[in-house]
């Protein structure tokens, strides 16, 4: 399989994870006018039971960010690793996820993802999301990021809301 296949099945399965845990989800989302490119975000906001859909809900709400690379040189390529969430996925087929966790390439603050057995779902195969040190919070307000998914190409929403 090719590298666009594998990027597309990979995607895919995104799709799908992204749909059942968000509430508003995004592809190639822009940031800072053009000077990074995320392939997914997704947002959920918090305790929307509890608080309603207002302004709590969506200042606290869960932005995740979602890189796919599809071989090493996708990966050591220089671009796509823009993981500004509030949690950051990195998803690749099991033998990249293994390479890179070999020769101690995995970025830290994330959580890698790969498809399962019979790729119908992303499972974690490694998580780096805890490490020492590395817990960052976002940088990014709410709104500014929302607006960036509203203005993406390729704006999914989903949900009861």
């Amino acid at each position: 399989m090719g590298r666009s296949e594998i990027t597309e099945e990979l995607s895919n399965l995104v799709r799908k994870k992204l749909s059942n845990t968000s509430n508003f989800w995004a592809e190639e989302v822009e940031l800072d006018f053009g000077k990074y490119r995320v392939d997914f975000i997704g947002f959920k906001p918090h305790d929307i039971l509890r608080l309603g859909m207002g302004p709590v809900a969506i200042d606290k709400g869960i932005f995740s960010f979602y890189e796919v690379k599809s071989s090493m040189a996708d990966f050591t390529s220089g671009s796509g690793k823009n993981f500004f969430g509030d949690e950051n996925y990195l998803v690749c087929e099991r033998t990249l996820a293994d390479q890179l966790h070999q020769k101690g390439m995995l970025p830290q603050g994330v959580k890698v993802l790969v498809p399962n057995k019979p790729k119908t779902a992303l499972i974690v195969a490694f998580d780096t999301s805890n490490c020492f040190g590395k817990w960052e919070s976002r940088t990014k307000t709410s709104s500014e990021l929302l607006w960036n998914m509203i203005s993406a190409r390729k704006s999914n929403k989903v949900g009861n809301s």
